[in-house]
Parts: C-alpha cells; structure tokens; sequence
C-alpha cells in the first residue's frame, strides 16, 4: 500500500475494516504528514499524537461495529467547536486556555462514527476577523481562506482526509476553493450547530471539508440528524449513494457578477462546458437588482449577532481584539430593532424567489470566490460571493475545477433545501466530464 496518508476517508475506513490497514497506521502516517508539513501549513491549534495514537490502538483492538462507517479515521475539527480535551480558543488570545469538558453534538456523531479526534485546527478571530497562522499548502505566500482555515488546509496538505468546518458568510466554500477541495455547506439546520461558538444564529451551518465527494456523503451520512436541543435544528435527508443528475443547471449572473475576475470567470465556464458535455442543459438566470442588497442583509444580521455573543469579551478585553473585531461589535451595537427586522424580511423574500427559480432536480453554477487565494498580506478574500447562499440557508457545494496560475480554482453549486443529492450528483457529472 502507499502513504495511508494519502487514502481518502472512505477508501481508508475500508481499507481497515478489509484488515488490510489498521487505525494506529493511519493515525502514525498521518502524524507524520504533520511534522512533515505543519512547520509551513501551520493548520493546527492543538495537537495530541500521543492521545491520538492510544485511542486508534484501543479501536484497533476491539474491531469495527457496524455502526461505525468513519472507524479507525483521522478527523481534524475547526477549533470553534466544543472537543473534550482540546483546545478550542475561537481564533483569539483571549480564549486561548478554553478547554472543553463535552463534545458538540457534531463532534459526538463523528466519534460515534469510529473516527479519531486527531486535533483542533485552526480558526480566524472569532471565524471572522483577523487571520490565523495558516498559509495555503499551494502557496506558502498565500491565504487559505477563512474562517475554517485549518480546517480546508490541512485537508489540502493530506494532514487529515476530512475536517469539520462552519461558515456564517462564506467560512467553508471559500477555504475549500482556495485549496482545491471539496466544502459543503449544507441546507440550514441539518447539522446541529450546537456547542460551536455563535456569530449569528440566522446565518450559522457546520459542514465538512474533504478531498473526494464521496467523503462528503459519508461525513452528511454521520452528521446529519435532527438535534431536538438545538434551536435551528431540522431533519434533513442525508444524500443518497446514488442520486439522478439534475434535469437543469442554471447559470447565475446578475448584481455580484461584476466581483468576478478572470480566473473565476474561467473557472464558472470550464464548469458549464463540462456539465453541457455530460448531457445537462445549462441557461443563463439574472438575479433581480434587489439581491444587491445582499450586503446590508449580511451585515445587518452578522454585525447584531457578534455584539450580542461578543461584546462581553470587547468590554473586557478589547485591547486583545483585533481592531476589526472591536469595529464589528461596535457596529452591531448601533443597529436597530427596525434594521435588524427589515434584514430578516428581506432574507426571507430572497429565498422565497430562489425557491421559486430552484425547482426539484434543478442546480445553480455559480462563481464560489473572486479570484484565486489572495497573497497573505491582503487577508482572507471576500466572502460576498458565498454569502448569499448562506443568507437564504440553501445548500451550496465548493468543486475544485484545475488550476489557474499554480493556484487552484473552482466553482460552487447550490440546489433546494435538503437536494444535497442531486448537488452531489451535479459534481459527479461535472467532475466526470472534466
């Protein structure tokens, strides 16, 4: 067999179960991908091989259950979720001691799974603000997006297979695009946000981050389920192994086209080709003028939730935030009862006119990101592009589609709530015909 490291989650939860690999293997190979590549990657806010290394040799010496699809696997979780015994500081200094006691409910459900909690990774401030350490695996001089950088990197780097991520604008698609791998954010709700640090209730999801499709089914297979304590929760189909391509993919223009460079345009029209040769007609929608105002709905609903969950760190110890971070709250706190209403009601008309356009079996094509991963110095890219989706809680998919410049490129895809299957089905197709 060749490097573990290199297997993807599904083929390596086979490949133990088979006996043909066993946990503490993988677990090793993957460690040792780490030290290899974690002096430049940095992806990780804590790391425990030992722990790590004596609960695969445990899971080794019991056997698979049935029930566990993810056993023996190396799992990295974005370090805004609550994992007992690691390190969780939300991307700040003023946290960086918080230990959790429990796991978040998302966290449970991968562990149920059989997989091993390898570390936490990575985080802007607060998943919104300043950087990280983490660089690109690509390009060491350049972003790996945010805010679950860590998380997208470390996949990229073949550090993990899979990763658990969130995004409140665009915190998944965009790190996974930047890298050249696969994110899903999926339909709002269908995994539980619970235990994860809040920006805004409105706009939280958690997802996963890896470097096949077929790893993202499996991590909807395990996470996915209603959370009957958790506020947002709903029960969403996890996507089937087998799903019909969509009728229809619709190409998306309108307001936030002119945001799109070169290589992302290149990227849009690769993808459009591509699923055109599988046989999927594609045509052309203009969003109406009105989702221009997407920005405001963003930034009225974000900026209302980060003074209410954080503005007791500002006023305590603001002069350990960010000067971003201190603005954010400070913004938040000026906006009104009436703003923050008319945001709400506008996301809702949105998303009553992308129901309208997105029927059963069909998919939007849409740019996931401006341009490819910025350098370092000019932050973490612009989220716009992703956000959106996130507003109006559709499922939005981030495919890799080749290189441009040395640096990867790709696309996104968006379907109904809870048609995480036909949006798996469109990437097979898409990918396929590549």
């Amino acid at each position: 067999m060749s490097n573990p490291a290199d297997l993807s989650a599904t083929a390596a939860a086979a490949a133990i179960r088979r006996g043909r690999l066993t946990s503490k293997a993988l677990v090793r190979a993957c460690l040792e991908r780490i030290f290899q590549r974690e002096p430049v990657v940095r992806a990780f806010a804590d790391l425990q091989p030992e722990q790590a290394l004596a609960w695969a040799e445990k899971l080794d010496a019991r056997g698979p259950r049935d029930d566990e699809p993810l056993f023996g696997v190396p799992v990295a979780i974005k370090e805004v979720f609550d994992v007992a015994g690691y390190r969780c500081a939300w991307g700040t200094p003023i946290h960086t001691t918080r230990v959790s006691s429990v796991d978040a409910p998302a966290v449970a459900r991968l562990r149920k799974a059989g997989a091993v909690v390898l570390g936490t990774v990575v985080s802007t401030e607060y998943a919104i603000a300043a950087a990280g350490p983490t660089t690109n695996p690509h390009d060491p001089t350049r972003s790996p997006g945010g805010s679950s950088s860590g998380a997208a990197a470390a996949v990229a780097a073949k550090m993990v297979p899979l990763a658990l991520g969130s995004q409140s604008i665009g915190s998944i698609i965009r790190p996974a695009v930047y890298c050249g791998v696969f994110g899903l954010k999926p339909t709002k709700g269908a995994i539980s946000t619970r235990g994860t640090m809040a920006l805004a209730e409105e706009l939280d999801h958690v997802g996963p981050i890896a470097r096949t499709l077929d790893d993202i089914a499996l991590a909807c297979r395990v996470l996915f389920g209603h959370d009957p304590a958790g506020a947002s929760s709903c029960d969403v189909t996890p996507p089937a192994a087998v799903a019909a391509p969509p009728s229809h993919v619709l190409e998306v223009v309108g307001p936030l086209r002119q945001r799109v460079r070169p290589a992302s345009a290149a990227a849009v029209q690769r993808a459009a080709a591509a699923l055109r040769k599988a046989g999927i007609p594609v045509s052309r929608i203009e969003l109406p003028p009105d989702f221009d105002r997407i920005e405001w709905v963003i930034h009225t609903l974000l900026c209302r939730g980060i003074a209410k969950h954080h503005g007791i760190d500002r006023d305590r110890h603001g002069e350990r935030m960010s000067e971003r971070m201190r603005e954010l709250v400070d913004l938040g706190r000026a906006i009104t009862d009436a703003e923050y209403t008319g945001a709400l009601a506008l996301a809702g008309q949105f998303s009553e006119q992308l129901a309208a356009m997105l029927m059963p079996g069909t998919v939007m094509l849409t740019a996931a990101v401006d341009d490819v991963a910025p350098p370092l110095p000019e932050g973490t890219g612009s989220p716009l592009l992703q956000g959106l989706w996130t507003v109006v809680g559709l499922p939005a998919l981030a495919v890799p589609c080749g290189r441009h410049g040395g640096l990867p490129i790709g696309v996104q895809l968006i379907a109904g709530h809870g048609q995480e299957s036909v949006l798996l089905a469109a990437a097979r197709k898409l990918l396929a015909a590549l």
